[in-house]
């Protein structure tokens, strides 16, 4: 039989039951109680649980770039203005926010080399509060201009607006001495000051953008991009590769700085800044998707979309400016947003409505929305300057009426 081969156990029989008399039971002693198997379980998980919760408690767990770079993206412009950054300050300035970002490490910053510049510049400040990020603002500003230490209801022209920056768009003021060259066109020999963000040390990394251009949407996701002493996206008019310095991401070094002054110090014509720059950086240099960050006014008076798309996509307007972060007014002939171009200039080169198909209505979707961006520019200028264009005190007639000259890099629309 099976019982034949399997051993017979001897148990003992249990010393109390729950049918035990309570009287008969022999008392439990602190040490036995602990000795017993379940008790010393329950103890050793509920110490693991303590030490759980107060790691929880304690210790910071970094937010991966991944969901601060969506977060970012996908924050939609708000519609009213406030201070830049919603962090909280620690008692040496710095500020940091929920995201763990120490963003006093960073800076948006804007150059300015005269007062027409400066309006602009002040505009570029009201939008970076309105769409409220979360770096510092930094505006250079030419070393004999006079801050007014109050207010500034006092102060006027140039010293009004710089108080205004300090004020209304919490700004941090630098003084600088601007960078300018007699040779080349007179459009962009000024712009030399951009290159003065390589040496503004005190921040890790700075966002430069032209004035010229509207900012749509917040752009501190760029901040958190793979490092590089330059960032820029690709100048996707041009026929041959070329990158474009209207929106420049430096992290600034003496390094990087003495390297830009001894080549343009060594050079007969080292080119305007975007010469410069990509003639030291095209081999080491982030390419930022000029999609988002580098869309021009321009793209929507053309007929082909393939460069700035990349594809066959389709070509949608409503949509190509919804994305858009940043956008550079270029429309030669059309003179920049803060003049006023002559009627029959603006009408010739605006955008051309398409027929619609089947007898519909013509379809100027890209006209509309390439005037709204003007006429934005100008009632924006009006609100943050007191004028929509500038004095004629400061542009002659025949520059307000007059195309003049193609500036260099700008598109030839088709």
């Amino acid at each position: 039989m099976v019982s034949n081969w399997i051993p017979l156990q001897q148990y003992k029989p249990l010393r109390a039951s729950e049918d035990s008399d309570p009287a008969t039971m022999a008392p439990v002693s602190f040490l036995g109680w602990l000795g017993l198997r379940r008790v010393r379980t329950a103890l050793i998980a509920g110490a693991l649980l303590l030490t759980i919760y107060s790691l929880t408690r304690f210790v910071d767990v970094p937010t991966t770039f991944h969901h601060r770079l969506s977060q970012n993206t996908n924050a939609s412009t708000p519609a009213s203005a406030s201070a830049p950054g919603t962090g909280e300050k620690t008692p040496g300035g710095d500020r940091v926010t929920d995201d763990g970002v120490k963003w006093s490490d960073f800076a948006y910053v804007q150059y300015v080399t005269n007062e027409n510049y400066l309006c602009n510049s002040l505009m570029i400040l009201e939008s970076l509060n309105r769409v409220k990020v979360k770096a510092d603002i930094v505006m250079m500003y030419p070393e004999g201009w006079q801050v007014p230490k109050g207010d500034g209801a006092d102060a006027t022209g140039a010293s009004q607006l710089l108080a205004q920056a300090r004020d209304r768009y919490h700004a941090k003021l630098v003084p600088i001495q601007v960078q300018s060259f007699s040779r080349g066109d007179s459009t962009w020999k000024d712009s030399y000051t951009k290159l003065l963000a390589f040496n503004q040390t005190q921040y890790k990394r700075l966002l430069s953008l032209d004035s010229d251009a509207t900012v749509m949407n917040n752009m501190d996701e760029l901040f958190l991009t793979p490092s590089s002493p330059v960032a820029m996206p690709r100048a996707y008019w041009l026929d041959q590769p070329f990158l474009s310095s209207q929106l420049l991401l430096v992290e600034p070094s003496d390094f990087e700085w003495q390297r830009i002054q001894n080549f343009m110090n060594s050079r007969a014509d080292s080119g305007f800044d975007m010469d410069i720059l990509n003639t030291l950086y095209k081999d080491n240099c982030v390419v930022l998707p000029h999609r988002q960050y580098d869309m021009l006014s321009a793209e929507f008076r053309g007929k082909d979309h393939s460069k700035y798309l990349g594809s066959d996509e389709v070509w949608d307007g409503p949509k190509a400016l919804k994305e858009a972060k940043f956008v550079h007014f270029s429309d030669w002939p059309v003179p920049k947003p803060w003049l006023r171009g002559a009627e029959s200039i603006v009408t010739a080169n605006q955008p051309k409505c398409v027929d619609g198909k089947s007898g519909a209505a013509p379809d100027c979707t890209n006209r509309d929305i390439w005037l709204s961006l003007y006429k934005d520019f100008s009632d924006r200028r009006q609100k943050v300057c007191g004028r929509p264009f500038d004095r004629r005190r400061h542009v002659s007639r025949s520059e307000m009426l007059s195309a003049g000259p193609r500036p260099r890099y700008e598109p030839i629309v088709a």
